[in-house]
């Protein structure tokens, strides 16, 4: 949970302190720092791309074991989004890349996050922790649930939306979540409107065609306007 947070030394960024990442404080490794209100900038070894025509679909790729492994992905360079199960995992659950720690949690585990959002930096191998079988599957934004006008959805654990042109705002309430954090992403880029402890309540702007990600370890019901 929050695994955005955690800077490359093991620390976690919060809104007034740091707090050191281990598997009861969660968070998320991106090996490069903060820019200025979450916003996260292109790789200093590439110039910024251009902007490119929307990719075509990409075919689902889905992996499966029991326990530790490091499994070579196919997927391109493109934003990917990655949902691993866990459902009989206990303690310390975690799957990374080259880049990132994509999940960092306790215990059962199932949740999606996306890949490969930072220019330049393109993800080939998962590296991951666990003690029972798991799933991870890789889709691209087809895969998604859609956010439309007037329609809430509701669920739980880590979990990435589509907000499809015409979208301008999401409504989003927490329960029970220790921390939570919201992140959009529009073009090549990744903000984060939303970093607190405890439950959230209220609306995040939101141009659309973009994806919302909510992070946290309670429930959730988010709703686009």
């Amino acid at each position: 949970m929050i695994r955005r947070l955690c800077a490359a030394s093991g620390a976690v960024l919060l809104t007034a302190g740091l707090l050191a990442c281990s598997p009861t404080t969660l968070g998320r490794v991106v090996p490069q720092a903060a820019a200025p209100e979450g916003l996260r900038p292109p790789s200093l070894s590439s110039p910024t791309p251009t902007t490119s025509p929307k990719p075509g679909p990409q075919p689902e790729e889905k992996h499966s074991g029991k326990g530790n492994a490091s499994v070579p992905m196919a997927w391109p360079s493109r934003l990917g989004f990655v949902t691993f199960d866990c459902p009989k995992c206990s303690g310390h659950v975690a799957v990374n890349t080259e880049n990132e720690l994509i999940v960092n949690d306790i215990g059962p585990y199932k949740g999606t996050q996306w890949i490969n959002d930072m220019p330049g930096r393109q993800a080939k191998t998962f590296t991951i922790k666990a003690n029972a079988a798991w799933t991870l599957t890789i889709t691209d934004e087809s895969g998604l649930p859609v956010l439309l006008p007037g329609k809430p959805l509701s669920g739980k654990s880590e979990a990435v939306f589509a907000a499809p042109d015409g979208v301008t705002s999401v409504a989003i309430t927490t329960k029970k979540s220790g921390r939570t954090a919201v992140w959009v992403h529009s073009g090549d880029y990744s903000e984060l409107p939303v970093n607190q402890l405890g439950d959230y309540q209220g609306s995040v702007p939101v141009s659309g065609p973009a994806f919302v990600s909510v992070e946290g370890d309670g429930t959730w019901t988010v709703t686009a306007s």
